[in-house]
């Protein structure tokens, strides 16, 4: 394949993708033989069924977001950015809307999923720049309350963890989380230990 070619498709990826369909590909005039072509000299990369990123330095926030645009990055993931816990997770974090169809999961990166009601799953979402594109990321106080909330999947002792981590760092703002502790419904389970801490 000529290095114009490669060079068009590669620009392709980057205005439209991180991610693309094949179905995009081919609607772009990029056919079956070139993307088996693109995928042998390790150009492209099979993301799943279906769906191919180019192969180069793009961070696995990127990719993940990109593959689930509704999703918001969370629990374990969300509280490694915010610097609220010492365990370094085996995948990505995701929350989607309960009422999404679950999607079939990548090849790589490992993805967990949570699940959110849709009338709370914009609560505390905050822009977050990863190289040159925008997640969708939980703030401190969504992340605090999400591990209390997941407590029976996630463990109350890194619940615990995250929890002093951001009573004692800082922008600390405990009206705020317990604001977003009432209506995610875990006031009754963070409000005793927010006390103990701070006394």
């Amino acid at each position: 394949m000529k290095t114009d070619r490669i060079e068009k498709i590669k620009r392709l990826f980057i205005e439209q993708g991180p991610v693309l369909r094949t179905a995009v590909l081919h609607e772009h005039r990029v056919f079956s033989r070139e993307i088996a072509r693109l995928s042998e000299t390790g150009r492209i990369e099979k993301v799943k069924r279906g769906y191919y990123r180019w192969n180069d330095d793009q961070d696995d926030l990127e990719l993940v977001q990109a593959l689930f645009p509704q999703g918001v990055i969370s629990v374990f993931s969300a509280a490694v950015i915010h610097e609220l816990t010492t365990v370094n997770p085996m995948s990505i974090s995701i929350t989607i809307p309960t009422n999404m169809f679950k999607p079939s999961l990548p090849e790589y990166p490992p993805v967990e999923i949570f699940f959110s009601a849709e009338e709370i799953m914009e609560l505390g979402v905050e822009d977050y720049m990863v190289g040159n594109s925008r997640i969708r990321l939980y703030n401190k106080e969504r992340t605090v309350c999400d591990f209390f909330k997941y407590r029976a999947r996630v463990g109350s002792d890194i619940a615990m963890e995250v929890l002093k981590s951001y009573v004692y760092g800082p922008k600390c703002n405990l009206q705020k989380l317990m604001e977003y502790a009432v209506k995610l419904r875990v006031r009754k389970y963070i409000k005793p230990y927010v006390e103990a801490l701070i006394q």
